[in-house]
């Protein structure tokens, strides 16, 4: 089984270019200052053997197209992303008439937030905030010697630390139907004021070994702050659930945790 992801991104201009042709930037085209969004779909099944596709992706891009200009940009009144997000993924599904299966459809606001839902589960959704703080850290292994640390840390194991940009996903969900009100999942500035409180205010600028009590016996690599994140957070957000914490030490470097 092969999972596959295809997206396209457009704008909701009042104006729309719908003979735009540069679907990496964008469709339809504008330049007014207007919302611009991701519609992404992920699906799953064999390779053909011809063809070598788990799906034609210009047909998945007619699909998600189609969905776009036949419901969101004609809806009048307010839309939050979650409803929005329900609704095209209701009509994706009746359009659906391929061999793969639709795993999840996914709504990108900004880089930063996005929500989720699968198919099967349509009464449950995600969401997922990206965060930032900067912190410095040391690794290092008291049980170990001066050299065996060297040897196995690296430049990490400066005596005086050294310092990250940490970037953190924080993901959770809900059955948005719960308490008969599908518009939200949560409130953002409920889930932002939590990790401002839990997490940004507690490590930002701060160096973990020498000031955050949580790491004065344990390593703080990018692996155990996304365990010692997810613990601050689990619990904190009502009828929301914690999903993951994924915490990036380095563009190249995240590290995951989603609970014991």
């Amino acid at each position: 089984m092969i999972r596959l992801s295809r997206e396209i991104r457009f704008s909701l201009a009042a104006d729309r270019n719908f003979d735009s042709r540069n679907s990496w930037a964008g469709w339809p085209s504008s330049n007014q200052l207007v919302p611009w969004l991701v519609l992404r779909s992920v699906i799953a099944g064999p390779a053909d053997r011809e063809t070598g596709f788990v799906c034609n992706v210009t047909r998945i891009d007619d699909l998600l197209r189609s969905v776009v200009r036949d419901h969101l940009l004609k809806r009048e009144g307010p839309l939050t992303a979650e409803l929005c997000l329900r609704e095209m993924t209701a009509l994706i599904m009746q359009r659906w008439d391929f061999d793969a299966q639709l795993l999840s459809v996914e709504l990108e606001l900004t880089p930063y937030l996005k929500y989720s839902q699968e198919p099967q589960d349509p009464a449950m959704l995600t969401v997922t905030q990206q965060f930032e703080f900067s912190a410095a850290h040391r690794l290092h292994c008291e049980t170990y010697s001066e050299e065996e640390n060297r040897e196995i840390f690296g430049k990490c194991n400066n005596p005086h630390g050294h310092g990250h940009n940490y970037v953190v996903d924080v993901s959770l969900r809900r059955n948005v139907e719960d308490d008969g009100d599908p518009g939200q999942l949560i409130p953002l500035h409920k889930l932002e004021a939590t990790v401002k409180r839990e997490v940004i205010d507690r490590l930002d600028h701060k160096h973990l070994n020498l000031d955050i009590d949580y790491f004065r016996q344990i390593n703080p690599t990018v692996e155990n702050i996304a365990v010692a994140i997810w613990q601050w957070l689990e619990g904190q957000f009502g009828q929301a659930e914690l999903v993951s914490v994924r915490v990036y030490e380095t563009p190249k470097t995240w590290a995951e945790y989603c609970g014991a």
